[in-house]
């Protein structure tokens, strides 16, 4: 599941990446808690759901570092600037 061609209102390119990268990846880890709620799932399917979600927790836990946080905090500055 992708963002799509909508534009962020975001400054910052690189931050506007790691935000469309972050939907996306939270758009997979959605998929495969539907997935999970399928009715008579075999336990082979259910252990290749589970260990795709666990890739998606790892790829999202590093995802949010401090420097996406930062950056985040960069931008938030930034509005703050422009209001006074």
């Amino acid at each position: 599941m992708q963002l799509g061609t909508r534009t962020l209102a975001i400054q910052d390119k690189t931050l506007k990446v790691l935000i469309r990268e972050l939907g996306d990846e939270c758009g997979r880890v959605l998929e495969l808690i539907h997935q999970l709620q399928l009715p008579g799932l075999q336990d082979n399917q259910k252990a290749d759901i589970l260990a795709e979600l666990i890739s998606s927790a790892i790829h999202l836990s590093s995802h949010c570092s401090e420097d996406f946080q930062d950056s985040l905090a960069s931008e938030l500055e930034q509005l703050s600037d422009g209001e006074e």
